[in-house]
């Protein structure tokens, strides 16, 4: 549902009342409403009928809440996903290690066979080379790497047979051989504590492809998160219109969710009342949120998903609408339609998506994802997460709290 430029109060007004009661049965997700202004609340919308709903604004809304079109998405079937991320850093093998000159001894007891620069912050022992004096050449203290693995944390240089003598143990293998900067930087994956007095919510799915509402710099205190051209991938300017608007701005591939462990994963989420970039701890509680005993819904209990909120919608009050490609668009659709940004691509359901058109098996879901979005890595596999990690899980219910945001979800957004 779009509206042309009105006052702030005037639009707040039209928001509240375009929100429709949710059907007595999941239908599918949710539709986009469009915001035609730019605005301090950042209103953006998702909404739509039960399951997949867009949520995207094509302008920033000038004062309030604009509503996405579609009736309220009180649910929806989640999208299909995949493993998009958890990037292994390549840090932290100190390249260092050249042997040190200054070990040769003038005599008998070498005056270097302790080896001089021997606690070795780069891991290579200085002071390392045969010691020509006769005596051992010292054990070298330097094995200790800061850096990690220690290219010259084995045997020392020195360690070859002495001139004079003994052969130098200045080269025994260092200790500290594993790297404190080895493993990833930024965020462990650390999994949150269990939430034990959260509030009870439920997810929905969406991806309509349009910029979202927290795109616009009015909405997200002037720190926006990314708008994305055509190609999903390259950057554009913030104030460049929606393509739910007839513009150039595309929600960002970066936003499909994926998988950081077994029990963990990460994405993002269109949810009201909150500021833009805010971000949540989920945590599923094995029931769906329209048939309890959703097989998908049970296999995931326990799991816990840490979303970043970027967008808004006619949604319910407790329901986070996750982005999924092939989610379903809801009542905005800039994929295929108006300023589609795919031809030929077959996403599902307009409600609910590849999940619905497939009444929930995975491997019908996991050929559809396939087909739409090969030629689309980070789409695939944000498609494919959906059957792998999430399970398949219809419309799961939750318990919910505000959290940090994890660095790795920041790196993304930009917010």
């Amino acid at each position: 549902m779009k509206f042309p430029p009105a006052p702030i109060l005037a639009l707040l007004a039209l928001g509240e009342a375009c929100a429709l009661a949710p059907p007595t049965h999941h239908s599918g997700q949710g539709g986009s409403t469009v915001s035609t202004t730019p605005s301090s609340g950042g209103n953006g919308a998702s909404g739509g009928t039960t399951r997949s709903g867009g949520s995207t604004s094509v302008t920033p809304a000038s004062g309030g809440t604009t509503t996405r079109g579609g009736t309220i998405a009180t649910g929806g079937t989640p999208a299909t996903g995949g493993i998009a991320g958890g990037m292994t850093p390549t840090g932290g093998t100190p390249s260092g290690g050249s042997p040190a000159t200054g070990g040769n001894a003038t005599g008998g007891n070498a005056t270097g066979g302790s080896a001089t620069g021997g606690s070795v912050t780069g891991g290579s022992a200085t002071g390392g080379t045969t010691a020509r004096g006769g005596t051992t050449g010292g054990s070298s203290t330097g094995g200790s790497a800061s850096g990690g693995t220690r290219t010259g944390g084995t045997t020392a240089s020195g360690g070859s047979t002495a001139t004079g003598g003994t052969t130098a143990r200045g080269g025994t293998t260092a200790t500290g051989g594993s790297a404190t900067g080895g493993t990833s930087t930024g965020s462990t994956h650390a999994q949150p504590p269990p939430i034990t007095n959260g509030s009870s919510g439920f997810t929905t799915r969406y991806w309509d492809c349009c910029k979202p509402s927290c795109g616009w710099a009015a909405n997200a205190n002037n720190k926006p998160t990314h708008t994305c051209g055509k190609d999903g991938t390259s950057t554009v300017g913030n104030d460049t219109q929606s393509a739910c608007g007839g513009g150039g701005g595309y929600m960002c591939y970066w936003g499909a969710p994926w998988s950081v462990s077994d029990t963990l994963s990460y994405g993002f989420a269109a949810y009201n009342g909150v500021a833009c970039g805010t971000c949540f701890q989920l945590q599923f509680t094995g029931k769906g949120q329209y048939n309890a005993n959703d097989p998908g819904s049970n296999a995931i209990n326990g799991k816990t998903m840490i979303v970043q909120v970027i967008n808004i919608g006619g949604i319910s009050s407790n329901q986070f609408d996750l982005l999924i490609p092939g989610g379903g668009v809801g009542a905005n659709n800039a994929c295929t339609g108006g300023s589609a940004q795919w031809s030929g691509v077959d996403i599902g359901d307009t409600n609910g998506g590849m999940l619905t058109t497939c009444k929930d098996d995975k491997s019908c879901v996991q050929q559809k994802c396939q087909a739409a979005f090969g030629s689309m890595p980070l789409l695939l596999a944000g498609c494919s997460w959906v059957t792998g990690w999430f399970a398949a899980a219809d419309n799961p219910q939750i318990v919910y709290q505000k959290i940090a945001c994890p660095a790795e979800i920041t790196a993304k957004s930009g917010m």
